[in-house]
């Protein structure tokens, strides 16, 4: 895609050539504004902002007085690299660490532009090249309103804005769809989980714990040949990622080798009760306990339904805690889940909700793609 750029009456200007952070200051406890904004608040590489703090219920310390308005890009000044840019769809306050940019004339810079320039590469890395400070970096004002660049004529700006933004819209809508369809799938696992054939793991599959090949012998990690999981891969999606680290064939036999479409279960700590398929044959650390010799369907059904809130609450149900949260395999094989005979209305059920997410966020991938492909020809850097 090629948006056909003519930058030959572009005009080179800073940032604070054209725009500006606000200094509207607010009292939280005046009541005219009832959401608060922090760090937190943002995520990295959104510029939505999906949740907020009640002024009402909090006491916000002497640094939030920073009032926000619609329209207006909040720009985290601490840890840079973490690229939090946001566009605020209401009224608000924020700390003084959070920048409220706004444009000084919409003749020069429209508002909707604002925000994509400050998610181009070459303003994040300018940004990133200005902080000080090691533990907590931060940058002034006085810092990124020296960010040079190339800006459109306004009539320009207002067809890139519109395409950015369609873009982003769809994006959001996205994001809403997959929400509404992973609530929509909890709503019949729960209304099957209800009709009873409840079965223990461990009449379902074998439960095997992992172990941590021996770091001293050097012959087991001598080579990249199997997959060592651990419980960093288990992310949140419904397969699990590529390890990090790979012991040798020697190594490998010094564990116990998990088939294709066993379900690998973190059972200690923070990450206890995550689930992930593994498609690639590999061993685990001792902090996985797998459910192994199963189907494709049934492994993919039953990562399902143990990542289901009931799923979770019947594991957190058994965990024992001391230090940390732990599962133990004979306990973890008691927990029952929904696993009737005939489970094929379950399975289509489950197969339905994975290609639905798939196709969600594929789509997503490709916008994602898109916006920076835009935002490089647009800015460079991407």
């Amino acid at each position: 895609m090629t948006l056909n750029l003519d930058k030959s009456k572009w005009k080179h200007v800073t940032l604070g050539d054209i725009a500006a952070a606000s200094k509207e200051r607010v009292d939280p406890s005046d009541g005219s504004v009832e959401r608060y904004v922090a760090g937190e608040h943002m995520d990295t590489d959104d510029l939505q902002i999906h949740r907020w703090g009640d002024v009402g219920k909090v006491d916000l310390g002497p640094a939030f007085h920073r009032r926000f308005r619609p329209g207006q890009v909040l720009y985290g000044s601490r840890r840079t690299y973490l690229r939090k840019v946001a566009v605020a769809d209401f009224d608000g306050l924020c700390a003084n660490t959070t920048f409220v940019v706004e444009t000084k004339d919409e003749g020069a810079l429209l508002q909707e532009f604002l925000p994509f320039i400050m998610t181009a590469e070459p303003f994040h890395a300018f940004a990133i090249s200005e902080s000080k400070g090691s533990v907590n970096p931060y940058v002034n004002w006085s810092d990124i309103e020296r960010y040079e660049f190339d800006l459109p004529p306004t009539d320009e700006q207002k067809r890139i804005a519109d395409l950015f933004w369609a873009v982003e819209h769809r994006r959001r809508a996205l994001d809403d769809l997959a929400h509404r369809t992973r609530d929509a799938f909890e709503v019949v696992l729960r209304d099957i989980w209800s009709t009873g054939y409840l079965r223990p793991i461990g009449a379902i599959g074998e439960c095997v714990t992992g172990s941590t090949p021996s770091k001293s012998n050097r012959a087991y990690w001598a080579s990249e040949d199997v997959p060592f999981y651990t419980p960093s891969e288990i992310d949140g999606s419904d397969t699990i990622r590529p390890a990090r680290q790979k012991v040798s064939h020697v190594g490998a036999d010094a564990g116990r080798m998990l088939p294709p479409y066993s379900v690998a279960v973190a059972c200690i700590g923070g990450d206890m009760g995550k689930s992930a398929v593994i498609q690639n044959p590999g061993i685990s650390n001792q902090q996985i306990t797998s459910i192994v010799g199963l189907s494709a369907d049934d492994a993919y059904t039953l990562q399902a339904v143990l990542s289901h809130p009931l799923g979770r609450a019947g594991m957190e149900a058994r965990e024992t805690t001391t230090i940390v949260r732990k599962l133990n395999k004979s306990d973890l094989m008691k927990v029952e889940v929904p696993w009737p005979d005939d489970r094929t209305v379950l399975k289509t059920l489950v197969e339905s909700n994975r290609r639905a997410a798939s196709g969600v966020e594929a789509e997503g991938a490709g916008l994602v793609g898109l916006r920076s492909a835009i935002l490089g020809e647009v800015f460079g850097g991407n």
